[in-house]
């Protein structure tokens, strides 16, 4: 998923990643549009539906700052 403020020019995204052992990490980056400075975070969860969870409150959280949804690049 990925969020846009337009009015700041932010972003946010967030993504869920299976490894070879199959352990889930939820990853979230964040920074400012057109700028290639930004930070990413990485955190483990204990399931894919934990890790959606996470993806849902993340986007509640997103909109109540501002930002609206957008294709993930």
């Amino acid at each position: 998923m990925r969020w846009v403020n337009e009015e700041t020019a932010r972003y946010y995204q967030a993504w869920l990643i299976e490894d070879l052992f199959g352990d889930w990490t939820l990853v979230t980056a964040w920074g400012g549009l057109g700028s290639r400075r930004g930070r990413a975070r990485s955190t483990a969860v204990p399931s894919y539906e934990d890790g959606l969870a996470r993806i849902e409150k993340v986007a509640k959280r997103r909109g109540q700052h501002g930002y609206r949804g957008a294709e993930a690049a």
